[in-house]
């Protein structure tokens, strides 16, 4: 990784970056993936609910594993919680069919919702220590994104922020912008994703905003900014848990109460598939194309130049970004940082 890619493994104020990994997939029960978990790298499993299973004290701290529907997980808590009596007789076997009812309805919902494995962070030389898991999923036969027209599963990556200076991350989002068409190619991204609205790319009025000379916003419009273009938090790279890190009540009176945002300081990728049943993916191959973003957004003169080619003729340079693939990847990467 380190021969071909410039890191940043530390943040503008010295602390160690990590990056945290969502693991979409099928075909192999929590309680099934908890235990690989387990097995690679320690800890204890704990059932919270039959949609819901930790492995805490691991090597790498604690993972979370569920059933990715928020109202499957509602529901099945619900049932668990209904059966925590200890009266004998009729309430037994209430708690029971109550069991029952919770296996039932999770076996179901994992053969239509995706499974998720939420890594904890990791800082970013112990990337390929995670994608042991990976592996171990690979022969577990998991499905993936490719399995079938529904399984539109993605790997979703959250790397630490450089900075959370509001000019770091503006130029983190212009990078990804203009850089989108060559990488939905570089992922490969898989039909059924592109149908969704999970990864929508940002809209061309949004880029004429953020691309325009002069542009360099306050955090408070930045954030304001992006709400204004950008309502739903389903983007290829959605901002919405870095900027509720900044300033959590702006992001809730914009977004609303109900929206579901995890604040913390790092930007959510979504645009990777899930390839868990190819042997050749790998998590290391899908951060290093997440490392093309962090590269063109340091490298403050090839940002500006690319930035004035989208603004002279927007569709032109789309059309060739787009049929760039990997030659322009490759001189991305191995341009020089600022």
């Amino acid at each position: 990784m380190q021969e071909n890619y410039d890191v940043e493994l530390l943040t503008d104020q010295g602390q160690t970056r990590g990056v945290g990994f969502e693991i979409e997939y099928a075909g192999v029960p929590l309680w099934r993936a908890a235990r690989i978990v387990q097995g690679l790298f320690g800890g204890n499993v704990e059932e919270r609910s039959k949609a819901e299973w930790y492995v805490v004290e691991t090597s790498l701290g604690s993972f979370r594993l569920e059933i990715d529907a928020e109202p499957v997980k509602k529901l099945v808590s619900g049932i668990d919680r209904g059966s925590d009596a200890t009266a004998d007789g009729f309430e037994r076997l209430l708690r029971k069919t109550a069991d029952a009812a919770g296996d039932v309805v999770a076996s179901i919902s994992e053969k239509i919702a995706p499974l998720e494995i939420i890594a904890p962070p990791v800082p970013i030389e112990k990337i390929e220590e995670l994608d042991k898991l990976r592996e171990a999923l690979f022969y577990e036969n998991a499905k993936d994104t490719q399995a079938s027209l529904h399984h539109a599963f993605g790997l979703h990556i959250n790397p630490d922020a450089i900075s959370l200076k509001s000019e770091n991350i503006l130029k983190h989002i212009q990078a990804f912008a203009l850089l989108y068409p060559m990488l939905k190619n570089e992922h490969n991204v898989d039909f059924s994703r592109r149908i969704t609205l999970f990864i929508e790319p940002y809209s061309t009025e949004y880029l004429n905003h953020i691309m325009a000379d002069g542009y360099a916003p306050t955090q408070e419009q930045l954030i304001c900014d992006y709400h204004r273009f950008n309502k739903s938090r389903n983007k290829a790279l959605d901002m919405l848990p870095l900027f509720s890190e900044l300033d959590k009540e702006l992001v809730r009176e914009l977004y609303g109460a109900d929206e579901k945002i995890n604040a913390r300081p790092t930007y959510h990728y979504r645009l990777p598939n899930c390839e868990v049943s190819n042997g050749d993916w790998s998590l290391m191959k899908e951060w290093q194309r997440w490392l093309l973003i962090e590269r063109l957004a340091s490298n403050d003169e090839e940002l500006s130049r690319l930035r004035d080619e989208w603004r002279e003729q927007p569709t032109v340079f789309t059309e060739r970004m787009r049929v760039a693939g990997t030659p322009k990847a490759d001189k991305l990467a191995s341009a020089g940082g600022a």
